[in-house]
This record gives structure tokens, C-alpha cells and sequence, in this order.
């Protein structure tokens, strides 16, 4: 968990970094244009104005002379060549006196109020055409000259080809926006960006970008993001890899436990006097994603030294239930199952509701669990052990003592425990051959088995002679790799569908003398 934990954080802190600093370089680039934009704008209206302040001039010297046929067409001549003046107003107290329109008419439905102001915006409703305009005012004696601008001269100077941002201009306490009319300035959300026309009294303001924005990064940096997370996936990969090269045994075995690289693999058990399947033990392996199949004897004391015995096996059962119910129909009534529990889980407080879960998990109506006990490790006989296996019994498990003969208190077991069969180590079988004192050991132990009337599995067969001996002596159920190595779950299926039936070197005559203990049924 450590191993895979570590350069999960390490790949996400990265990330997060990465991203923090681009979101960073991006939001000041943002800043920096949407102020240029701001600046851009301040001095398109600085050129109106000044095209105002020239119109302005020019209406003063007009009104010194006397507002005149002539005097108007230069008012007139000075408002068309000037590209965005509206019009140019001579105003005597609340009259025009003189205008750039002909009749000295100003477009104005009322003549706004004298103030000190030398610029404002006039709302919607001062204009005969209903629309807001900027007004450029400069008094001088007891008259004043009054130059408006159109608000889409205005709306043009504001408009920057920005995403997201929005200029306002700025006169007094009043706005004027890309649309609608004049509106006040809200005191209590002052605007977040403003520039001051350095020329005249106004200012352009903007709405600053947000110091985060998904958008944003996405929209403006889109191949850097993708740099970014290549850059933190290399990072947790290179790290796995040290990780990984520094890790303990155990930390490897852990880590193939989760990722479900510990698979089962059946050892079929066959009848010797009618050479049919069964049944299968279940063994461990470990599909090595470099090394391939690894046997159990290579990690299984691992498993049982650091603790990861019991969650191997748990992984092992869950994976036995997936293959049995997926070929449950392929089974016949009393094929047998059998798993191997150290002596640490079968002690564990859960053990027994393991295998009763288990026993629920499979389709099959009719399938015989074996509870198969390691001699290998010793096992404290107790009252709370003897309770176990009698509850298991209770609930129609099976219980065998494997390798029987090779550990620490076998006889013991068979004293204290209710053993149903032992299964006799294939060390004992290999001594089978055709001389005639290398079965000795096993008879010895052949007898105890009939004399505590226990059934008998006899493993590692793989010659014709032992095969012979232990048909003559009635050992019903063998396996071995005389009649089938241990095998994946898609070579137990072609096994199951071939319909197996294996030869067996015995008599008719001695076939029908055997006294034979069915372990299955």
C-alpha cells in the first residue's frame, strides 16, 4: 500500500503544483491585457475629447463674432468633419443660442443643467432619439458651449476583442457600459480595475479575472496541462519503478495479492477404480506479469511469515466461487473442492463465517467443501478449535489432514480432531517402486488410516506402480501427475468437457473384493 500510495501523492502534488503555477502565469498575462484593453480604450476617448476640445475652440471664437449664417455653417462644417462629434451647442442660460444644426437646433430634448463639470453623461431621456450621449462642456462669460458624442462612439471605444472582460466608462458617479443607459456607480462594489485618463476627468473600469478559473486553463493552456499531467505520470511511474526495485519480499506479495496476481489452480482428483474426475484441490500461483507462473513454495512461507497468509487465501476463495459458479453445470453431484487454511486463519475470530459464506456463495446445490489442514504448521488443539470444526461439520464441510506424516503432531490431530480423511504426502508415494521393501513406510501408515477408519487420498502418483499399489490397496481417490497436473481455470474447463476417464491396471477379480470408502459422497 505504501509503495502505491507514495507516487499517487507524488504524481497529485505535481499536478496540483503544476497547475497552480500555470493558473498563476496565466491570470497575470489576463491581468496585463485586460489593463492594455483598459489603456487602449482611455485613449480612443482621449481622441474624441480632443476632436471635442477642438469643436470647442472654434464655438467660442464663432460666439464672439455673433452666431451668424456663417458662424453656423462652420459649426455645421466642424461637427460633419470631425468623424465622431454629434453636434456642437452655443447655450445662453437654459437656450441654444447657436448650433451646428441648421435652425439652431441641438437634437436635445432638454438643455441639461448647468454644472461645474466640464464632462458628463446625459441619460436616455435628454436626447430626442432616446439614446444616452457624452457631453463635452466649457464655460466661458454666461454662456457655455456643449459638445455631445454619441453613445455608439462611446460603445465602439469600449469594445476590445477581450473574452470575459467588460469597459465601462467612467464620468463622475456615473457609467456607461457596451449597452443600455447611464446608471450609477455602485459605492458598494467599486469597480476592481480603473485607469485614469490623464487628459480629461473620466476613467475606464473593468472587471479583474478571478485568481482560479478552469476555463481559463483550459481555453489558454490546453497543451500545457497535458505536459503537466505527462510530466506527474512519468514522475509516479519512475517512482513505482525505484519503489518497486527497493521493495521488501513481503511488500511485493502484498502489492500482487491486491492486483490479483495470486490465481487458483486445480490439481484434479480422480476415482482410481473408475479413472473419472471428482474433484479438485486448489492451489496457489503467481502470474508474475514479468516471470510468468510461479509455484507456491516459492512465496506461500512468505505468506505465512509476514502475516499475508490470510488474505491470500480470502482472494484464492473469492476467485474459486467466480469459476465454480460459471461452470456450475459442469459439475457433478459431490465433486469436491478442497483449500488449504493455515493454522492462523483457521484460529482468526472470522474464519468460520468465512467458510459459512463461502459455502452461500456457490450455485452449485450439491458440492462437497474440504476444509484441508496443514501438518506443516503447528496447530493449537483447543476447546474453541474443536468448537470450529465441529460448526463446519454441522454445516456439511469436510475436514482432511494434508500431508499427513510430513509435520509437526499428525497423530495428535487424529486423537483431538474429527478428521474425515488424510491425504498421504507424494514423499511417501514416491518410495513406491518395484522393489519390494520400498513400500514399508506407507503400508504402515495405510493401516493406521483403516484401523481410525479414515478414508484416504493418496497424492503425487505418477508412475504405473504406484498407481497398482494403491488400487490393491483400496485407496479410492489419487492425484497426481500420472493423470493430471495441476492446471488454470480454462485448462480445468477443457479437462471437465472432455469427459475424462483414466485407465486403471486392475483385475475384475480384485475390483470386486475392494472395500472402498467414498471421501465425496
Amino acid at each position: 500500500m505504501r509503495n502505491a500510495l507514495i507516487p499517487l501523492i507524488t504524481a497529485v502534488l505535481l499536478f496540483i503544483t503544476g497547475v497552480f503555477i500555470l493558473n498563476m502565469q496565466l491570470w497575470y498575462s489576463t491581468r496585463a491585457e485586460r489593463l492594455e484593453g483598459a489603456i487602449y480604450a482611455v485613449n480612443n476617448i482621449n481622441n474624441i475629447l480632443d476632436e471635442a476640445s477642438h469643436a470647442t475652440h472654434l464655438a467660442i471664437d464663432i460666439a464672439g463674432k455673433g452666431c451668424d449664417p456663417e458662424g453656423q455653417f462652420q459649426l455645421g462644417t466642424e461637427a460633419a468633419l470631425q468623424p465622431h462629434l454629434r453636434t456642437i451647442l452655443i447655450v445662453k442660460g437654459r437656450e441654444v443660442w447657436c448650433s451646428s444644426l441648421p435652425g439652431n437646433r441641438g437634437l436635445l430634448a432638454r438643455i441639461p443643467k448647468m454644472s461645474a463639470a466640464s464632462l458628463f453623461l446625459a441619460p436616455a431621456e435628454d436626447a430626442a432619439n432616446e439614446q444616452p450621449f457624452l457631453v463635452y462642456q466649457t464655460r466661458f462669460a454666461a454662456s457655455r458651449v456643449l459638445v455631445t458624442i454619441s453613445d455608439q462612439h462611446i460603445r465602439e471605444a469600449l469594445n476590445a476583442p477581450l473574452e470575459g472582460v467588460i469597459y465601462r466608462l467612467r464620468v463622475g458617479n456615473n457609467v456607461i457600459g457596451l449597452s443600455g443607459d447611464i446608471a450609477a456607480l455602485n459605492a458598494s462594489t467599486p469597480p476592481s480595475g480603473q485607469v485614469n485618463s490623464k487628459a480629461y476627468p473620466f476613467s475606464i473600469i473593468y472587471n479583474q479575472p478571478p485568481l482560479f478559473s478552469v476555463f481559463r486553463l483550459v481555453s489558454l493552456g490546453p497543451g500545457i496541462l497535458i505536459f503537466i499531467l505527462f510530466i506527474s505520470c512519468a514522475a509516479a511511474y519512475a517512482l513505482v519503478k525505484y519503489l518497486n526495485k527497493n521493495a521488501t519480499p513481503a511488500e511485493t506479495l502484498r502489492r500482487a495479492i491486491t492486483n490479483g496476481e495470486i490465481v487458483p489452480f486445480y490439481q484434479p482428483v480422480v476415482n482410481g477404480r473408475e479413472g473419472t474426475l471428482r474433484g479438485v484441490e486448489v492451489l496457489a500461483r503467481w502470474k508474475h506479469p514479468q516471470s510468468g507462473y510461479i509455484p507456491p513454495v516459492s512465496f506461500i512461507p512468505l505468506a505465512e511469515k509476514s502475516d499475508l497468509i490470510i488474505p491470500l487465501t480470502q482472494s484464492l476463495m473469492r476467485q474459486v466461487v467466480a469459476n465454480m459458479n460459471a461452470i456450475a453445470h459442469m459439475l457433478q453431484e459431490g465433486f469436491h473442492i478442497g483449500i488449504n487454511f493455515s493454522a492462523s486463519h483457521i484460529t482468526s475470530p472470522d474464519f468460520v463465517a468465512e467458510c459459512l459464506k463461502f459455502k452461500e456463495s456457490f450455485n452449485h446445490p450439491a458440492l462437497n467443501l474440504v476444509i484441508e489442514v496443514t501438518e506443516r504448521e503447528p496447530l493449537n488443539v483447543d476447546e474453541d478449535l474443536v468448537h470450529r470444526l465441529n460448526v463446519l461439520h454441522e454445516n456439511g464441510f469436510v475436514i482432511a489432514l494434508d500431508d499427513f506424516g510430513t509435520g509437526y503432531s499428525g497423530l495428535s490431530y487424529l486423537h483431538d480432531l474429527h478428521i474425515d480423511y488424510i491425504k498421504i504426502d507424494q514423499s511417501f508415494v514416491a518410495r513406491v517402486n518395484a522393489e519390494q521393501d520400498s513400500t514399508r513406510i506407507l503400508d504402515c501408515v495405510l493401516d493406521l488410516a483403516r484401523k481410525l477408519s479414515l478414508s484416504i487420498v493418496a497424492e503425487g502418483v505418477e508412475t504405473k506402480e504406484q498407481l497398482d499399489y494403491l488400487n490393491q490397496n483400496n485407496i479410492t481417490f489419487l492425484q497426481g501427475y500420472y493423470f493430471y497436473k495441476p492446471v488454470n481455470f480454462q485448462e480445468l474447463i477443457k479437462i471437465l468437457l472432455s469427459k475424462p476417464k483414466v485407465k486403471v491396471a486392475v483385475d475384475d477379480a480384485t475390483r470386486e473384493k475392494e472395500d472402498v470408502h467414498d471421501i465425496v459422497n
